[in-house]
């Protein structure tokens, strides 16, 4: 947030954090749904006797 408050030139911390802090969190939503699908494929790989690399 530091780093979109500098480069935008917002004096205070509670612009940038008021406007952009959604999309912190859907980046990590999206994370969070990538780890669980790249798990679940390996524990499905590990189950059927797959390498799982």
């Amino acid at each position: 947030m530091k780093h979109i408050q500098e480069a935008l030139g917002h004096r205070s911390m509670q612009i940038p954090s008021d406007v952009y802090s959604h999309v912190s969190k859907n980046i990590e939503s999206d994370s969070i749904v990538k780890f669980e699908n790249h798990t679940k494929k390996i524990i499905l790989g590990a189950e059927k006797g797959h390498k799982t690399n």
